[in-house]
């Protein structure tokens, strides 16, 4: 942690405590627990003690507060980013439509996906758990929407027409060459 929210940490410790004293010390109907010591409370700031203790516990309530919200404004932590998506069957050569499936962890996570290429948002094709169909040449790109997370990465697939070979050339000899032996 930083020094400041060590800090701030510190000082919202030592106020909790000093408020539960004072709150302990106040005499109330049954005499508090400043009774159960031998009136120390009452002897000990003379006969306007209920007085000094509610002023006491009033700024120590209003410190108690402030420091409250600001210590969770200072400590608040990094939101978590939403799990990536993946596609199976991951992208690669393929010969003719193929269904793929968008899978991503958790729950409560929106996958919208854009097959053209371009970065999906939360206005694209949202994923229903239906396969998408995808062609030889298609870019596929997805993204995982989670509440309270940032959206994940941009995850891509390119599906190919496999590349095709051609046959390698038959071995020959030239016609000077002889075959050992002969």
């Amino acid at each position: 942690m930083q020094m400041l929210q060590v800090f701030l940490v510190t000082l919202f410790m030592v106020i909790c405590i000093l408020l539960i004293i004072v709150v302990l010390l106040q005499k109330g109907r049954g005499g508090g627990l400043g009774a159960a010591f031998g009136g120390v409370g009452t002897t000990a700031f003379g006969t306007r003690t209920g007085d000094v203790f509610t002023w006491v516990t009033i700024v120590l309530t209003v410190l108690f507060v402030l420091l409250s919200v600001v210590t969770t404004m200072a400590i608040r932590p990094e939101r978590a980013v939403a799990a990536s998506p993946e596609f199976i069957p991951p992208g690669g050569p393929i010969t003719a439509e193929t269904p793929v499936s968008i899978s991503v962890p958790g729950r409560n996570v929106a996958i919208h996906y854009t097959t053209d290429g371009t970065e999906p948002t939360e206005q694209s094709p949202r994923y229903e758990r239906e396969p998408v169909a995808v062609k030889p040449g298609t870019v596929l790109k997805a993204r995982a929407y989670q509440p309270a997370r940032y959206p994940s990465p941009v995850v891509s697939a390119y599906y190919v027409q496999p590349q095709t070979q051609p046959a390698p050339p038959a071995a020959t000899m030239p016609a000077t060459a002889r075959a050992p032996g002969a």
